[in-house]
C-alpha cells in the first residue's frame, strides 16, 4: 500500500470527502466557542461561501443567484437546530 500524500488546498471551495480520509483545518478556521454567563454555550462558525458562475450575467441575475444560495444555506443550517 502506498503512503498517503499530503497536499495543500490552493483555493477555497466545496470538497468531496471520502470515508477514511483525514481533514486538518487551517489555523484560524475553527469554530469559536463563547461561554455565556447563564451557562449556555454559543458556537459561531465562520466560513466563506464562494459561488463560481461561468459566463456573463446581468447584475439582477447575480443578486438572484446569491439570494438563492444564502436562502438554501440558511434553510439547511436552520434545520439542524
Amino acid at each position: 500500500m502506498a503512503a498517503a500524500e499530503e497536499s495543500r488546498v490552493e483555493r477555497t471551495g466545496l470538497a468531496l470527502v471520502h470515508e477514511g480520509e483525514y481533514i486538518r483545518p487551517a489555523a484560524g478556521s475553527e469554530a469559536v466557542v463563547t461561554h455565556r454567563g447563564s451557562g449556555a454555550t454559543v458556537v459561531h462558525y465562520h466560513f466563506p461561501v464562494e459561488v463560481a458562475v461561468v459566463g456573463a450575467l446581468q447584475d439582477h441575475h447575480v443578486r438572484q443567484i446569491a439570494g438563492h444560495v444564502f436562502d438554501e444555506l440558511d434553510r439547511e443550517l436552520g434545520s439542524r437546530g
